[in-house]
């Protein structure tokens, strides 16, 4: 019940309300009595719009199938649910669809998907920085994720590193990002895709002793295997339960975290 409480919360959030009530607006308006003999001088569905519900159904559930969380299941749907709307609009009225498109546009840009702003210990790097600080220490143990500003898979995956990164986070194991659509050398010296088509992004390295012991997605000689960055999947692939416990042993005395291993649980 706790979880998904979790899971629905995040959807009272004003984007994501106005984004369901914008998804299913043209069928809300000609369900609606008075309201539909107004705006339609019809109250039923067509039959081809039917079938195109029919369809969509379709599509959501073979798109959604192997999405992280409700959050990203619901936003995928309100995406596919508004391009048949504009659809509908469009087959009834060309006013009605520009009039539609420009609310969804007006949508993004004053009431944008929300940002992660709890807790984090991660280094953003820039530049030639991030070669030189892994090689400067090599006990250091570092998880960096490269992504680019404008993938909805990179900013998915923001909230997921930093929560990781502050569950994680040790002197000897250490979080960092960069922006790989900045420093293209960056990108070509650890060999990621930043093309607009590309399935490198985002893209999660794991360094140990100053060398990539690690990384997801896998590349491979014709593709890139894909890879579901939930938390749950960051963690099991990457072992960080136990790259945890190992790094703490390493650890100077002094500098070894109190509690933060022993209220950690089994994952």
């Amino acid at each position: 019940m706790m979880t998904l409480f979790n899971d629905l919360r995040p959807l009272i959030a004003p984007h994501y309300v106005t984004n369901i009530i914008l998804a299913t607006l043209y069928f809300i308006l000609k369900s609606t009595p008075h309201v539909c003999h107004w705006v339609f001088n019809s109250c039923t569905l067509e039959m081809r719009e039917w079938e195109w519900l029919t369809f969509l159904a379709c599509v959501i559930v073979l798109k959604n199938r192997k999405q992280a969380n409700l959050v990203e299941y619901v936003s995928t749907a309100c995406l596919f649910t508004k391009a048949l709307s504009l659809v509908c609009f469009l087959n009834y009225s060309p006013a009605y669809a520009v009039l539609y498109a420009l609310i969804c546009i007006a949508h993004v840009m004053f009431l944008p998907k929300p940002v992660y702003q709890g807790p984090e210990s991660i280094i953003y790097f820039r530049g030639p920085n991030l070669c030189d600080e892994i090689a400067r220490d090599k006990r250091i143990t570092w998880l960096i994720a490269f992504y680019v500003a404008w993938s909805p898979k990179c900013i998915d995956l923001a909230p997921v590193f930093s929560e990781i990164s502050n569950e994680y986070n040790l002197d000897n194991l250490k979080f960092g990002k960069i922006d790989v659509s900045r420093y293209p050398n960056i990108a070509e010296k650890y060999q990621i895709n930043t093309g607009a088509l590309s399935r490198q992004l985002p893209t999660i390295v794991l360094f140990q002793e100053g060398k990539e012991t690690e990384r997801r997605p896998i590349p491979t000689k014709r593709v890139t295997l894909k890879f579901d960055f939930t938390k749950a999947n960051i963690i099991k692939e990457f072992k960080l339960n136990e790259l945890y416990g190992q790094c703490k042993k390493n650890l100077p005395a002094k500098k070894k975290p109190v509690d933060k291993t022993e209220t950690k649980k089994e994952k």
